[in-house]
């Protein structure tokens, strides 16, 4: 899906897979935030400050992509005006065009929920993800693996709502 994206989208796409951001928040970034592979960000929907760790390729691709640009400028930004961020609809379209192309049925959403993947395939722990995520409630965590949190409850020797 990704090399069906052009160089910017698949720049984002990389980041939000890596980050867990949504993209709202990926596009406030500016060329700045990439100066070191440690980067945080004031989350909108949580309120919360995020700080988050990209792999050295990605942020050597970052930083070879805003190599010219001010150290102020919009990391991704619209392709009429230099001054504007992307627009969220924008790439959330690109992303569905580029999935649509490969008969996958999933969303720039989606992006978020591999990351919380990739973090519980790592350490097996839904605390772990759901502070991640930034998740007030497990419940939200559990929706974004596809976990019944009842099932889980029984399986982990708790009553059927899940309570141990």
């Amino acid at each position: 899906m990704i090399r069906r994206l052009e160089y910017r989208e698949q720049l984002l796409v990389k980041l939000a897979i890596e980050s867990g951001l949504r993209i709202s928040d990926i596009l406030k970034l500016t060329v700045g935030d990439v100066k070191h592979r440690t980067m945080s960000v004031y989350e909108s929907k949580s309120r919360r400050e995020r700080t988050f760790k990209i792999s050295q390729e990605l942020h050597s691709e970052l930083k070879r992509a805003t190599k010219y640009k001010k150290h102020s400028s919009i990391l991704f930004c619209s392709a009429r005006s230099a001054s504007k961020p992307l627009h969220r609809s924008t790439i959330h379209r690109k992303i569905k065009k580029a999935l649509k192309t490969l008969k996958f049925d999933a969303s720039a959403h989606s992006m978020r929920k591999l990351y919380a993947h990739n973090i519980f395939s790592e350490t097996h722990d839904l605390q772990k993800v759901q502070e991640a995520l930034h998740h007030r409630n497990i419940t939200t965590t559990c929706a974004y693996l596809d976990i019944d949190l009842q099932k889980l409850g029984l399986l982990l020797g708790g009553d059927e709502n899940g309570e141990a």
